[in-house]
């Protein structure tokens, strides 16, 4: 398999997976979180005319995911994903069943699961051909399927943030809440910026979620491990690549904010 990262934040996440299927190799998108014309723009670097594509999958509806679902769909690339992303983007798509196998292109199957995130109907993948098997999990803050069975060559994963920083600056902020001389407007800000941080931590994977998650897998023929979706302010991209490599024995690469992967 050959990953190509276009983007991979929370203000935009897309992926190509040319998959290695039977002597052929069978390019899909995952995610389509970013305006179409870079989408397109990110395909032609990769040397991939929209026309390559076999099919797209989407984890959820958030815009950061699905952005242009819509557009994808209108160029004649197979959508699938949850019946809620569907009804929510009002997309042409194909519904995914929770655990059920869908085949999505010639040698292409996936096994769509349930992750916890903020969005109904949120999904991870395993996306199987008769070469290689992926699990894709984006957005979540865990899952409960149990993927034992499986033996991914390859992983991609959330690893939103690092839990000593998000849970410093919680206390931090509330520590400055209690000085009744705070100005109003920085009061109102420390608040927002509260919420902001414990959504991260009841609707995203952290650290160490993501090794307890790769723990649970059956890493033994895994090539490569790659991070996804990492905070701006709240992830340390060293650190977190470092021990979840350390945690698992196996090489672990990191999917960028603006595209790439290192």
């Amino acid at each position: 398999m050959k990953a190509t990262c276009l983007a991979s934040s929370s203000a935009g996440n897309c992926y190509i997976l040319e998959l290695r299927n039977g002597g052929r190799t069978t390019p899909i998108l995952v995610e389509c979180g970013l305006p179409w014309r870079e989408i397109i723009s990110g395909m032609t670097k990769s040397g991939i005319s929209v026309g390559d594509i076999q099919a797209c999958l989407v984890t959820h509806y958030h815009g950061d995911h699905s952005k242009s679902i819509k557009e994808v769909a209108k160029a004649g690339i197979a959508v699938f994903t949850h019946r809620e992303t569907i009804n929510h983007c009002g997309a042409s798509a194909t519904a995914l069943e929770e655990m059920k196998p869908t085949k999505i292109a010639d040698g292409v199957w996936v096994l769509a699961f349930p992750v916890k995130h903020d969005a109904e109907g949120s999904l991870g993948f395993i996306i199987k051909t008769c070469d290689e098997t992926i699990l894709f999990v984006n957005d979540c803050k865990m899952w409960e399927a149990n993927l034992s069975g499986f033996k991914p060559d390859y992983v991609f994963i959330e690893c939103n943030y690092w839990e000593k920083q998000v849970y410093a600056q919680i206390n931090e902020l509330h520590k400055a809440l209690g000085d009744n001389s705070l100005p109003c407007h920085e009061r109102g800000e420390f608040k927002v910026k509260i919420k902001q941080l414990e959504r991260n931590v009841n609707a995203h994977m952290s650290l160490a979620g993501c090794i307890r998650s790769l723990k649970k897998l059956d890493l033994s023929r895994c090539i490569a491990i790659f991070l996804m979706h990492m905070s701006d302010g709240n992830a340390n991209e060293y650190e977190m690549k470092t021990a979840v490599e350390a945690a698992t024995g196996v090489r672990t690469l990191v999917c960028k904010k603006k595209g790439g992967i290192k």
